[in-house]
């Protein structure tokens, strides 16, 4: 199928059931290394893994399935799984909030041989992610930003919500109403501090000072 017609929201549920008939598990690559070089906390233990699993057939089942297990215990805090760290599968959970879900189809198609490149120089020459959209887009690829975000992840980029050249805190005040939404529906300070991409502690006080400050400037004008 050409690429460029891949429907955005293309479901991977018939992908993940016939590969359950034939115990996709078989045939991950982990098997091959060891369930160990995946619980390794380190950045660098994380990237290890990761180079594995980006190569991996069953890449899109794996992480369905760890997305099931992580929905279960909502900790998020052990090992690499799907190509993506407890942090980065925390992220998913937030934008699901949202009714954000990636299509992971589209996804493993973005860091496949014939669009890593592309994706890559990207993520380089783009501010943000939005930018990134922007340019897969013009190429003709339907994507949307949580899709490409798991995309970048799996090469092992950043995927932050927030654009580089202005220091974080002074971009949070730009996605208030975001921030708003995501408090509505139930999300912590330090889960947005990590769905927007920035340090976890300090994020979470500036999202609670930035919501304090807006009451504070809500009730003046009143």
């Amino acid at each position: 199928m050409n690429t460029r017609t891949l429907p955005n929201r293309r479901s991977t549920r018939n992908a993940v059931s016939s590969r359950e008939a034939a115990h996709w598990e078989s045939e991950a690559s982990c098997r091959k290394v060891g369930g160990d070089a995946f619980f390794i906390e380190s950045k660098a233990g994380i990237q290890r893994a990761r180079a594995v699993c980006v190569k991996c057939p069953v890449l899109v089942e794996c992480l369905l399935n760890q997305q099931v297990k992580d929905k279960g215990d909502r900790t998020y805090q052990w090992g690499v799984g799907g190509g993506l760290s407890a942090v980065q599968r925390r992220v998913l959970a937030v934008e699901a909030l949202l009714g954000n879900r990636p299509n992971l189809v589209m996804a493993r198609l973005l860091v496949s041989p014939q669009w890593s490149y592309r994706l890559r120089n990207l993520s380089s020459a783009r501010w943000s992610l939005d930018g990134v959209v922007q340019g897969l887009r013009e190429d003709g690829l339907m994507v949307d930003l949580v899709t490409v975000r798991v995309a970048v992840w799996w090469l092992g980029g950043e995927g932050s919500r927030l654009a580089r050249g202005r220091h974080w805190r002074h971009q949070l005040r730009d996605h208030l109403d975001l921030i708003v939404a995501l408090r509505e529906k139930g999300a912590r300070f330090l889960d947005i501090a990590v769905f927007f991409g920035v340090p976890e502690v300090n994020g979470a006080k500036a999202v609670s000072e930035l919501l304090l400050a807006v009451a504070a400037e809500k009730e003046m004008a009143a």
